[in-house]
């Protein structure tokens, strides 16, 4: 699960349409809950399981949120502070985070080897649970641009027979939410070229001037809108979804029209100016 709290999204200019942003990671904080003997005895008796921290993974952590944000479409992370002329790069902004949560749970199960005979024995199965508040600011202004809070949660993963493999199992998912969350925060952005494609009054297949030059890869999926000026700013409205079927060169690929057929070819057939978002 992930909980994303937004306190305002930077808008800034750029001269280089869909240009990769440099993020710089700073402190990385963990404070171990307390947790009281009797609570725990109480948690074993309820639920049969035991929590354990794991501080150790700290590290792990963040190699997972750095991961997370240079697997992005837009974004690249530096493991430290940003130089001077790193920071004076448009859009370029630093990331500190706070762990609130990093630890194990298990649990132990007694199975039979042998029915008939009554041979048991007993395994012990884990889960991992990692949460995390992180914080991005702009790395000229020092304004707070963003402050998503990530869970890594018992119903997210199921249950694994080591320890490790919970904690790498819940690592994972953490650098894939990151990854998602900043892959919508700074989308890849482009514009329908032509239709390729229709049948009837519904376009099947459209071009788009995105391609490999700027990560375009096949299955990348896209959201289509129609865009129109009003009071001075851009209003924009999706009337449907593309999927891409092959990557044909530095800037130009093939899509698949997946919904939105009429609307598109509509607009296509009106001289429209079709622009398109990335949502993967």
């Amino acid at each position: 699960m992930a909980l994303c709290l937004v306190f305002g999204l930077e808008t800034w200019a750029q001269d280089e349409r869909n240009a990769r942003v440099v993020v710089g990671m700073n402190n990385l904080t963990y404070t171990v809950k307390k947790t009281k003997t009797l609570e725990k005895v109480l948690d074993v008796l309820l639920t049969g399981e035991v929590s354990k921290d794991q501080s150790k993974y700290q590290d792990a952590v963040r190699a997972a949120i750095l991961k997370g944000i240079s697997q992005s479409h837009r974004m690249s992370a530096i493991d430290g502070q940003l130089s001077a002329q790193e920071a004076a790069l448009p859009g370029a902004r630093y990331v500190d985070a706070t762990v609130s949560t990093l630890s194990t749970t298990s649990k132990t199960e007694t199975e039979y080897i042998d029915k008939e005979k009554k041979k048991t024995r007993t395994k012990t199965y884990y889960k991992a649970l990692i949460g995390i508040t992180m914080q991005f600011k702009s790395a000229k202004t020092d304004e707070i641009l963003a402050s998503p809070t990530f869970n890594v949660t018992e119903t997210d993963l199921s249950w694994i027979e080591t320890e490790d493999g919970a904690m790498l199992k819940a690592l994972d998912r953490l650098s894939y939410y990151v990854n998602r969350y900043c892959n919508r925060w700074l989308p890849l952005r482009a514009n329908v070229l032509e239709g390729a494609r229709d049948k009837k009054d519904k376009q099947k297949e459209v071009y788009i001037d995105l391609g490999s030059a700027e990560g375009a890869y096949k299955g990348l999926h896209m959201g289509v809108y129609t865009v129109k000026t009003v009071a001075g700013k851009e209003a924009k409205k999706q009337i449907g979804k593309l999927k891409i079927e092959e990557v044909q060169g530095d800037d130009i690929s093939l899509c698949k029209v997946q919904s939105g057929g009429r609307d598109i070819k509509s607009a296509l057939d009106n001289g429209d100016t079709l622009v398109i978002e990335t949502t993967d």
